[in-house]
This record gives structure tokens, sequence and C-alpha cells, in this order.
């Protein structure tokens, strides 16, 4: 859930106007965006404005494509998800493309957890491209279930199943090992979270002793970074707590996918951008891995 935040300022008006275009512009396509209350009036048909314990979220319709935002206390509408009905596993948000890196290191996951819903543009590029895997979701707001498989098609059903848990719980009790972790969950920020919604018992060195418990041996786990001020102590923590860990900057704006893994051995990055150019073969995505692969950054 990366930002781009649009405030309003001082310029000339015709200043102000551009910036305003040329945002909104990036709200709606990738990467997704924060917008100020005033500004959301552009993105399409209201479907969906419903308040929950853990967020309040709005779902909009632009012809094929459907958005879920979260609303933050501020009046921020930031771009959760985006899902073209008609090409379900074109991934519209960038750094959902990036955790599909998972495949290098990972080429065959026969179980894998994501940890966060949102509108399940995983789920579905994960059921289109890899349909064997079994698919195991995590997600602690029972609207966002409701909203997924209301608005966005993605339900538990054949090797799919979503659970209404606490993340750090479900990890922390579960016997079940996985392939690959994706670490996706944002809440509304609060005394609770940092300063972009990821709960803060989520990024501690002891809920990562929990997730290398939960992975097969050389099994990864891939975070959603969003930029703010404590995210190079974010990268960090991870460094400390994974033999193995690769980042990966994203274009589009200051955000991070971080790999970690457990394998024995560290893989070099001709080794990745390997595996990624496998990926463009295997999938036929419309995105390159191997551009992907070229994003790693050295340390």
């Amino acid at each position: 859930m990366p930002l781009v935040r649009l405030t309003r300022g001082l310029p000339p008006a015709a200043t102000v106007v551009a910036a305003l275009a040329a945002g909104l512009a990036l709200a709606w396509t990738a990467p997704p965006g924060a917008v100020r209350g005033a500004l959301f009036q552009d993105p399409g048909r209201l479907e969906l404005d419903q308040v929950s314990k853990f967020s309040h979220v709005k779902v909009t319709r632009d012809g094929d494509a459907r958005t879920l935002w979260f609303v933050r206390d501020s009046g921020e509408h930031v771009v959760e998800s985006k899902v073209d009905l008609a090409r379900p596993d074109d991934l519209l948000i960038e750094y959902t493309r990036y955790m599909f890196m998972s495949y290098a290191f990972r080429p065959e996951p026969e179980r894998v957890l994501i940890v966060g819903l949102g509108g399940g543009a995983m789920v579905h590029f994960l059921k289109i491209h890899d349909p064997r895997v079994k698919v195991d979701v995590v997600e602690i707001d029972p609207l966002i279930v409701s909203v997924a498989d209301r608005f966005f098609d993605v339900r538990s059903g054949g090797e799919v199943s979503i659970k209404v848990a606490d993340g750090l719980a479900y990890i922390r009790d579960s016997d079940v090992k996985y392939d690959v972790i994706y670490m996706d969950a944002f809440l509304r920020p609060s005394g609770g979270t940092d300063r972009v919604g990821v709960p803060l018992h989520l990024k501690t060195l002891a809920f990562y002793e929990q997730v290398k418990k939960r992975l097969e041996p050389d099994g990864v786990v891939l975070f959603n970074l969003n930029p703010h001020q404590g995210v190079a102590r974010d990268v960090q923590t991870i460094r400390e707590a994974f033999p193995h860990v690769y980042v990966f900057q994203l274009r589009g704006y200051e955000g991070y996918v971080v790999a970690a893994s457990t394998a024995e051995k560290a893989m070099t990055p001709t080794e990745i951008s390997a595996a990624a150019t496998r990926l463009d073969r295997r999938f036929k995505a419309p995105f390159s891995f191997r551009q992907m692969a070229g994003r790693l950054r050295r340390r």
C-alpha cells in the first residue's frame, strides 16, 4: 500500500492544476497513491463506503477496474488494491509484481501464506498462474474479507483458504509449514502501528523468529515496505533476523519489496537475473521479472 501524496499548496493555479492531474494519473494506475479527501471525486463510481473496527474503506469502479481505498483519519484516500475485473491476474500495483519475485528463490512452492488480503490481487495471480499451489490467507478485518468476496471475486474455495485472524497469532499458533510467506498487512495508522499502518508487532525480531519457524527449509518471506522515516531500520531488522536478504527498490516511489530466505546459500545477482528470465518465459505476464531483478540493491 505505497503512498503518493498530493497536498494543497500556494503555486499559481495552472501549476496546481497540472500537479493534481499528474498526481491523479499516478493514483489511478501504478503506483497507487494517497489523495486528500477534497480530491476524491475523480476515480469512478463509488460502490461502497463502510467503517469497521480496523479500517474505513471505499470501493470505486471505473470501467473494468475496481479500486479498494483505505481512508485515513486525516482524510487521505490510499489505494490498497486495484483489479482489472476482465484480467484479474494483471497486477496493476507495482509492489504486488515484485512480491512474486518469490518464484526466483522458490520456483515450485506447494503451500504459501499471505498475511493481509486487501482486494486479493495476489490471490488472483496465484490461482491463474500456479493453480496447484495451496494458498492460505490471513486477514484480521472481517470487512475486508467481505469486500474481497463481494467486489473482487476472491473467497475461500479450491486451493484457497481465507481465515479471519491476527497475523501474529496465526503464525505463532499454527503448525503449518510454508514455502513462501507474503507479508502485506496494513491497518489504519494508530498507536499500535507505524506511520504507514504496519502493526508494530509484525516488525520485530521476535515476530521474525516465529516466521522462520513457519517456513520450510529454503523458504522465503517477502515484505512490502512503504516509504517512511523508519524504513531503513525495518530493513536492518530483517537483515538481523534472516541469513540472506534481498532488497528490491520499486520504480514509481521510494518503497521496497524485501525477500528474506532461510536457504543455506545466498543467490548471486546473476543467478537471480537468470531465474527471473525463466519466470518471464513461464508466466508470460504483462511485466518483466528480469527488469525487476535489475532493481536489486547491491547492499
